[in-house]
């Protein structure tokens, strides 16, 4: 037996290369000769097993694949139901947070404490009655207490010629002096100018910020 062209021969023959008549001329020359029937035998076996080898592989690969795609799909799923739970908290903590505000209006606003000025006629002394406006923050404080502040208000409200009610609101500077005053709503111009001038030309203040309601009467 020519051992190299049988070799050739056989791989062809198990790759089906061969025409059916060379086949057929192969599988007769395998009947007469033993060494080439062992040959397509031997052959046929070691192709059999790689083709084994090659399906096993094929499944542990596919394997493989299917249990890294699960855990990914796993991965991806399971921070998406976290992102989704977290917006849910969000939103919840922002809804109670309005329904919060809507039942307790009175807690974000500053609780307004009435001041009462009484003027008497022309000639006669003014009697005035002052307090703040509370308020997160607001921590002033006339020298000497409202009660100076109020007989202040009474001996120099006299003669404005104004009646009504104004807030103001001001900050305090290094000397203590009321700076920035500015009023909250809707006032006239002359009972404005007004307070201003008895809260300018007035005691002296501690604390950083105030508010304080003056009313004309």
């Amino acid at each position: 037996m020519n051992e190299n062209y049988h070799v050739i021969r056989i791989q062809q023959y198990l790759n089906g290369k061969l025409s059916r008549e060379e086949m057929y001329q192969l599988e007769r020359e395998a009947l007469d000769d033993p060494l080439l029937q062992d040959a397509l035998d031997g052959y046929g076996m070691q192709d059999e097993v790689s083709h084994r080898r090659l399906s096993l592989l094929q499944q542990r690969l596919a394997a493989r694949i299917a249990v890294q795609a699960k855990e990914r799909n796993a991965f991806y799923f399971g921070w998406q139901r976290l992102g989704v739970a977290a917006t849910a908290c969000v939103l919840m903590v922002l809804v109670l947070v309005l329904l919060w505000i809507r039942r307790h209006p009175e807690t974000s606003r500053a609780t307004e404490k009435e001041v009462h000025v009484e003027l008497a006629s022309p000639g006669s002394r003014v009697a005035i009655h002052a307090a703040a406006v509370e308020g997160d923050g607001l921590d002033a404080l006339p020298e000497g207490g409202w009660e100076k502040f109020n007989a202040y208000l009474a001996s120099a409200g006299s003669g404005t010629g104004a009646t009504g009610k104004v807030t103001l609101a001001f900050d305090i500077d290094a000397q203590g002096k009321p700076t920035s005053i500015r009023e909250t709503g809707n006032v006239d111009d002359r009972l404005s100018g007004a307070a201003r001038r008895l809260l300018v030309g007035g005691p002296l203040w501690s604390g950083t910020r105030g508010v304080v309601a003056i009313t004309f009467e």
